[in-house]
């Protein structure tokens, strides 16, 4: 395949490729697949649910920042292996979201 592109924006393209140690062909296929990806992601209602994600997150910020708040007033942590073991759960449930999404519209 050949595609045209101005030269300023082929040796920007270059220069890019050339920085991350690869071809510009491997920088343009990938590229092209992540576009591809993202396009199809938004199209199939997962903005929702990412959307409703973001509140949920939003919100489980501000009580863990409650939570740190006022453990330096009492200059405790209330069950601190516990709330570890539940931000690396949700990090866990995240990536497992994310990457079921990504998978589902290759």
């Amino acid at each position: 395949m050949t595609v045209g592109v101005p030269m300023s924006l082929y040796n920007e393209f270059q220069a890019f490729a050339s920085q991350q140690g690869i071809s510009l062909s491997s920088l343009m296929r990938e590229a092209t697949d992540l576009q591809m990806r993202s396009v199809k992601l938004r199209g199939s209602g997962v903005e929702a649910e990412l959307k409703e994600l973001r509140f949920l997150l939003s919100n489980i910020a501000n009580n863990v920042n409650q939570m740190a708040r006022h453990s330096h007033r009492v200059r405790h942590v209330a069950d601190e292996g516990g709330l570890f073991r539940k931000l690396h759960e949700l990090e866990t449930t995240l990536d497992d979201f994310v990457t079921s999404r990504l998978n589902e519209n290759e």
